[in-house]
């Protein structure tokens, strides 16, 4: 399950091994909804040290937001990006 970055804990993470994916919601220009969105593998990490949970936590503040799921190993650092594109209904609501 998938909670916010912000709430784990150094002693939750301490030794473990995790994913760090990138996800990019691709919005609609009107609605500002997701038309699709798109992950990709960055690299592995392993948090061994405070040091090692505080550079996570800094990296995550560049990011819309930054959640974790635990259980699978995986980070994931979020992001929106306004593509052109529109929803086929938006346009429809635009023009009707």
């Amino acid at each position: 399950m998938r909670k916010s970055l912000s709430e784990a804990k150094f002693e939750d993470l301490k030794g473990k091994s995790f994913e760090l994916i990138s996800v990019v919601e691709m919005l609609c220009e009107v609605c500002e909804k997701p038309l699709s969105i798109k992950e990709k593998f960055v690299r592995k990490i392993r948090i061994l040290s405070k040091e090692d949970y505080q550079n996570l936590l800094n990296r995550s503040t560049v990011h819309k937001r930054a959640e974790i799921d635990i259980e699978k190993g995986k980070i994931y650092f979020c992001d929106h990006d306004f593509p052109g594109d529109v929803h086929p209904g938006c346009i429809e609501k635009l023009v009707g």
